[in-house]
């Protein structure tokens, strides 16, 4: 093994500080170290333990050049050949802990004993670093990155752990729909049912390669959801996403159709009712008729039904409610048919509600619909398969209604996420603003994947999030590249940071490139310029 140098000063069971033997042979902050550490047994003998850490910072310093060395000074020290050799460099080190076998299960645990100063620390085993890495079948490994800076070290996350539910967090373009992605390919490659709330359509074309060709293993392992109302997408893995007016609640129609009034209100539950009376699976001209037929009524009336008359609902409100119900109707957003909530349950399919093109509130509403009745099926036991729920964009869904979140996604999403483990329902959120997402829910999920973070205040909801989420991690984040990942919870062993493996499908939630558009906006302005100066006549 190579050896960096030995622990100085004062060490405790979390951290040591170590001297670098050859500053020109240094470790590289992240890199992972080991050192052998006296633990105490309970029959009160001493064992041997290889203990593994990670370098969190380097520091250097030389006694010639201190704070009070002034620009001059360090100049002529530099003319005179100062010897490099009085050059210290020191590593700060983090304790991760040692692995533990008992019983034919291994598991990582911490010391009670620090590491004594003196000690020599050697760089780390790429072999003990598999092995603290590697998951049983029974943990169900998910291939999601190597290790940051040891490429050769593969990191799964355990598809067990994720009933505790999960969170990806990070900055536009660092790649959280991309983890996200590749988290999913895994799973379907394991079996799982996956319901996926696609906001901006970037997971609808994980049918094809990277390339995209289509793919020899998820070409059919995915459907599309189309609403009518959003914006186009054609492929041969497109269904349309039929719901029925029938299938929404008196607050969900009022929401879509923006009817704020309670007399409203009241008026649209009445018509709902009668409808429903009239027709098991009404639609929404079945609703609007209702109410024409209440304006429609003859003026040659009983003196009885003149009484009556004076209860019945003014017929100026009655036509608001259908001038509001018709502007709905315009919007396409209800058709024919049910919403085919048992379809997202196939073993080993994905299914992709395809949101884009939607207004934020008519996604609110269809995501509590489609998301309220996936907990009902779990919750009465309809479904044996267990269902794993990802939302994009998740702060458009669950943040606080007074924050800007969804009126009907946010209780369901917030359900889910607090009872979802019993029921079989696994969610995982995906947002670049952690903030925005409702406290209660984010601290549901105890897995997380946190990519390039900035924001202080996402850091900080981040850290309230998890406790495992310590002050050197969030100090971490801000230096991730594209693609780097910090992994804390149940899913990984250890606090870990990858470098995201390679997806087989093709991403669909690349910004686009300024570069590239302008180039294209400036050869269209010349083709322009050549055709206005040959005018055809």
């Amino acid at each position: 093994m190579k050896e960096y140098g030995s622990i100085i000063g004062q060490s405790d069971p979390t951290w040591f500080e170590f001297n670098i033997s050859d500053p020109k042979n240094r470790p590289v902050s992240y890199e992972y170290v080991e050192v052998e550490v006296e633990e105490p047994q309970q029959d009160g003998s001493m064992r041997s333990i290889r203990v593994l850490g990670q370098v969190k910072k380097i520091t250097s310093r030389h006694p010639f050049y201190d704070e009070r060395t002034t620009p001059d000074a360090a100049r002529k020290m530099g003319e005179l050949g100062v010897d490099d050799d009085l050059i210290q460099v020191f590593a700060h080190t983090k304790v991760l802990g040692y692995l533990h076998n008992e019983g034919g299960r291994s598991d990582v645990r911490r010391p009670r004993s620090p590491p004594m100063p003196g000690s020599p620390v050697f760089r780390a085993s790429d072999e003990i670093l598999q092995r603290l890495f590697t998951l049983s079948e029974g943990e169900i490994p998910l291939m999601v990155g190597s290790l940051l800076h040891r490429e050769g070290i593969s990191v799964p996350v355990s598809g067990k752990e994720l009933h505790r539910h999960t969170a990806i967090l990070a900055m536009t373009r660092y790649g959280k729909s991309y983890f996200a992605g590749r988290i999913m390919e895994q799973l379907l490659k394991q079996g799982a049912s996956i319901l996926v709330i696609d906001a901006h359509g970037d997971y609808a074309n994980m049918t094809q390669d990277p390339d995209g060709a289509e793919h020899e293993f998820f070409r059919d392992k995915v459907t599309v959801y189309h609403p009518e109302a959003a914006e186009a997408f054609d492929a041969n893995h497109v269904k349309p996403l039929h719901i029925g007016a029938s299938q929404c609640s008196v607050g969900e129609l009022s929401r879509l159709a923006h009817i704020t009034g309670s007399l409203q209100r009241i008026i649209l539950n009445r018509a709902v009712k009668e409808a429903k009376t009239r027709k098991k699976l009404y639609g929404l001209q079945d609703i609007i008729d209702v109410l024409y037929a209440q304006i429609d009524e003859g003026e040659e009336e009983t003196p009885e039904a003149k009484k009556e008359k004076k209860a019945k609902p003014d017929k100026v409100r009655v036509a608001r409610v259908i001038e509001h119900l018709e502007g709905l109707a315009e919007r396409n957003i209800f058709s024919d048919g049910e919403l085919p909530v048992k379809e997202f349950f196939a073993p080993m399919h994905m299914s992709d509600v395809f949101l884009s093109g939607i207004s934020d509130d008519e996604q609110d509403v269809l995501v509590g619909m489609i998301l309220r009745r996936v907990f009902q099926i779990k919750y009465r036991h309809e479904e044996k398969l267990p269902l794993f729920v990802f939302v994009e964009e998740a702060h458009r869904f669950a943040a606080p209604p007074d924050e800007g979140g969804g009126r009907f996604s946010r209780d369901i999403i917030a359900r889910i996420a607090a009872e979802g483990a019993k029921f079989g329902v696994f969610l995982t959120v995906i947002s670049q603003r952690p903030r925005r997402i409702d406290p209660d829910i984010l601290s549901n999920c105890s897995n997380l994947a946190i990519l390039r973070v900035v924001n202080s205040t996402d850091q900080n909801t981040i850290q309230a999030a998890s406790e495992s989420f310590s002050e050197d991690l969030l100090a971490d984040l801000p230096a991730l590249e594209q693609g780097e990942a910090v992994l804390v919870g149940p899913f990984v062993p250890v606090p870990v940071m990858i470098k995201t493996a390679r997806r087989e499908t093709r991403h669909g939630g690349r910004t686009p490139e300024i570069a590239d558009l302008l180039r294209q906006a400036r050869e269209d302005a010349e083709i322009k310029k050549k055709r206005d100066a040959f005018p055809l006549h």
